[in-house]
């Protein structure tokens, strides 16, 4: 997971946590482009390796089971952090998991086993360690997020240069419309069920948009809608009330947490009836959503020192064993 010049948001959440550590320690990324083929993850292992003996580094830090376990296989403390389906696995729309995302699960729990700390995006990820001693040091640690660049802003001036008309009501859902989990048609649904009641909104579906034009999506609408079956740690939730725009979600991944640390947003069963109250609410009170709370929890600079913490724990870890 990591931006590519024809996909400049997919792991954009791995290269800006990478940015905000390597303020304090040199990086060097290795991005594994599996999505071009699986066999780059095998090939992977001895470049790995030979990157790990070289002498040049201290740690190896690897984002996402499947990576985890392909950089493995060296000398060196090595820190996994878990992201989403890598413990949940996906759901192959028959009640089931696919075979793959059951062979990645399978190779995501060793990693965990091999490594020399954990890191998890939500507290949801840390419980489906299968070992207790994996889930004891875990940490959980959610993408940070540029609070210099997504916070709140001028609502019409974001309308203006997204060419939005000043009164429509939007309902903002930046999620993969083609990824099933994400749930388009439980979104389509329930704004159907909105119209039906007479309120009239427009869903708005964000795909491929840059980060530096996200903010303005943002404090241009009038609430985000996310209902997805599940989320490790939904970054789009968290920009979102970085710019103090309501949210109505379903219960995934960390919602519940950033719902707990401002007003304004609406937690709703996972069916159109009730995610389309959710929006009616959203819709028709006052804007009063106050992120700065959540900014607080998620700016870059925090999150960056958690992340150094757990290096250093994993190398005294290391030490310790040898």
């Amino acid at each position: 997971m990591y931006p590519t010049v024809t996909d400049p948001t997919y792991g954009v959440f791995v290269a800006t946590q990478m940015r905000s550590v390597e303020s304090r320690v040199e990086v060097h990324v290795e991005f594994i482009d599996g999505r071009r083929s699986n066999w780059r993850y095998a090939g992977a292992i001895p470049l790995i390796r030979r990157l790990a003996s070289s002498g040049a580094f201290d740690l190896v830090h690897a984002h996402y089971g499947l990576t985890g376990f392909v950089a493995s296989f060296h000398d060196l403390p090595l820190v996994v952090s878990f992201c989403g389906d890598d413990l949940l696995g996906t759901p192959n729309g028959r009640g089931a998991l696919t075979v793959k995302s059951r062979v990645i699960r399978w190779l995501s729990q060793k990693a965990a086993r091999r490594a020399d700390a954990v890191i998890c995006k939500s507290e949801e990820l840390r419980m489906l360690l299968p070992h207790n001693v994996d889930r004891a040091r875990a940490h959980v640690i959610p993408n940070g997020v540029d609070t210099e660049q997504f916070c709140p802003g001028d609502r019409a001036d974001a309308r203006a240069r997204l060419s939005f008309a000043p009164g429509e009501p939007l309902i903002l859902f930046p999620s993969t419309p083609t990824e099933r989990r994400k749930r388009l048609d439980m979104a389509e649904a329930a704004v159907a069920r909105l119209h039906a009641n007479g309120i009239s909104a427009r869903l708005v579906v964000i795909q491929g948009a840059s980060p530096e034009r996200m903010p303005d999506y943002y404090r241009a609408a009038d609430c985000l809608l996310l209902t997805s079956d599940w989320e490790g740690s939904p970054n789009v939730v968290k920009e979102a009330l970085c710019c103090d725009l309501p949210v109505v979600s379903v219960d995934a991944g960390d919602v519940r947490r950033w719902f707990q640390l401002t007003r304004g947003c609406h937690l709703v069963d996972r069916e159109p009836d009730a995610i389309a109250q959710g929006l009616a609410k959203a819709l028709g009170g006052v804007r009063h959503v106050d992120g700065q709370r959540v900014r607080d929890e998620v700016g870059l600079p925090k999150i960056a020192a958690q992340v150094l913490g757990v290096y250093k724990q994993a190398i005294a870890q290391r030490a310790t064993i040898s």
